[in-house]
């Protein structure tokens, strides 16, 4: 694989470098790791295998073999030989053929998953790209012109995998009013900010600011009364941890987030809505809805539950619309969109563009 435009800040990226925080080691790895899972399973990887992550601008790569690539995430389109392909779907590409990905008007960040895997070293168990530290993926760095990346398994791409799909997400266009709910936890120091400052945060909706990327996103909105100042002893920070910064706005930290940090956590994010939020573009509104622990555990096991029942249905080779709802990811709507019980996320079946259709039709009908 040839990497003829990288695109700004375009990474590998697998399911992280776990086990390591202690010694002040980010994992990093997938900033959405629903998108990265769908597009490896598409290309019959193994879900947790490395993949080229972009941001906004899509790379062009170019393939000495054939191959079955996909890309997941926003709302993406690949190109092949004049052919405009879309996102969710596996496409194969002939020997010597280039690839452009296209940008867009929905979600922020990509997933590119090559069959075969990736031939990229291993350095402390995985594969992802940690920019500060210089390690991992492809020389520690970002992609650039030039750079060649060969395939661990190239015997993947004599097989046309193109018949493979998975669910289009329902992501939220940034030219919709609309405000994000994403699902928290409270955090370990919510007894730090005034019963005012603990309404304001779940009372009022934020903007995404362009101060964002894969460390944290910085969000604008009212100020998150505190008791007696933001500031602790530095302690852990998990991925979707919301810091209260020291100007009374959260910080929603994330897949390169630094391993402790010392501004009080007023909440955490929950699993399922992580990929969600990654997918806002800056200017995009968002607003924190309370959940509980036990809430927030039914919804992953309900989350694993429905992509186990895409698994199996892949494994026996459907080709068709699968039967009953998949309810996967996130909230949508400034009234609750989905209900509360987190019933937007995946729609059912092939969209349009899957089975052939245009983008004007999936606008339409309302599949975002």
């Amino acid at each position: 694989m040839h990497v003829v435009f990288p695109g700004p800040r375009t990474t590998i990226q697998d399911k992280g470098r776990l086990g390591y925080q202690n010694s002040g080691f980010a994992p990093s790895g997938f900033i959405d790791r629903v998108a990265s899972h769908m597009a490896n399973v598409l290309v019959e990887n193994d879900d947790s295998e490395a993949v080229i992550e972009f941001c906004l601008i899509g790379p062009i790569l170019r393939f000495d073999e054939e191959v079955n690539i996909a890309v997941c995430g926003g709302d993406f389109e690949i190109i092949v030989r004049g052919r405009t392909y879309p996102a969710n779907k596996a496409v194969h590409v002939p020997a010597g053929e280039t690839v452009r990905i296209m940008t867009n008007t929905v979600g922020t960040y990509g997933s590119i998953a090559v069959g075969g895997g990736l031939d990229i070293p291993e350095v402390m168990g995985s594969r992802s790209t940690n920019l500060r530290c210089g390690i991992g993926g492809f020389m520690g760095r970002s992609l650039m012109a030039g750079d060649v990346i060969g395939l661990r398994n190239p015997e993947n791409g004599k097989k046309d995998l193109s018949w493979r799909w998975v669910p289009e997400r329902r992501l939220v266009a940034p030219g919709d009013t609309a405000i994000t709910k994403v699902r928290v936890i409270p955090g370990p120091q919510e007894d730090m900010f005034t019963e005012e400052g603990i309404r304001t945060f779940y009372e009022s909706s934020y903007v995404i600011s362009n101060q964002s990327d894969r460390m944290g996103f910085r969000l604008n909105g009212p100020q998150v009364e505190a008791v007696d100042g933001y500031d602790i002893l530095s302690d852990g920070i998990v991925n979707g941890s919301i810091q209260i910064s020291g100007t009374g706005e959260p910080i929603v930290m994330m897949a390169d987030r630094q391993t402790t940090g010392g501004y009080a956590k007023i909440a955490s994010l929950i699993n399922v809505d992580i990929p969600l939020f990654a997918q806002l573009r800056p200017g995009q509104m968002v607003q924190f809805v309370r959940c509980s622990v036990q809430e927030a555990q039914r919804l992953m096991r309900e989350y694993d539950s429905a992509w186990q029942e895409h698994l199996r249905r892949l494994d026996e080779g459907f080709r068709i619309q699968p039967a009953g709802n998949i309810r996967i990811l996130g909230l949508r709507g400034t009234d609750g969109g989905a209900d509360g019980r987190g019933r937007s996320g995946w729609s059912r079946g092939p969209s349009a563009r899957q089975r052939g259709g245009s983008v004007s039709y999936r606008r339409r009908h309302g599949n975002w």
